[in-house]
């Protein structure tokens, strides 16, 4: 498989993550994202994917947008690096925020798949 394909399995898998994100569509997250995520938010506060889910699940973060500004992958053999630039509008706790930030986002080929495994992100300073 041609590092091209990869980036387009990686692209769209991103955005139907992105999807199912505002959605609320948890059976469709649990498939995207692997059981040793690591995530990061700009806020420096750091997650594994139960306690990611569990949040989601009860509202403590609504994603309202996230509007990616720019991409490049490098494909390392089973693992698919991502940096990037993204518009985050998300209520937490119910107080909305707005953050842009650039992330480094890792993906895992699985048995099953790709699965997003890693996110961090850091804001841009206005």
């Amino acid at each position: 498989m041609s590092d091209q394909t990869i980036i387009a399995d990686i692209e769209a898998l991103d955005a139907r993550r992105v999807a199912a994100t505002l959605e609320r569509d948890f059976a469709a997250l649990d498939a995207l994202i692997g059981d040793d995520l690591v995530y990061v938010h700009s806020s420096a506060a750091v997650e594994d994917r139960a306690l990611y889910l569990e949040r989601l699940r009860n509202g403590h973060y609504v994603y309202r947008g996230l509007t990616g500004l720019k991409r490049d992958h490098r494909v390392l053999g089973d693992v698919v690096l991502v940096n990037g630039e993204v518009r985050i509008d998300v209520e937490v706790q119910g107080k909305a925020k707005q953050v842009n930030a650039r992330y480094l986002q890792v993906w895992a080929r699985r048995p099953g798949g790709w699965q997003m495994v890693s996110w961090q992100s850091t804001p841009i300073p206005a």
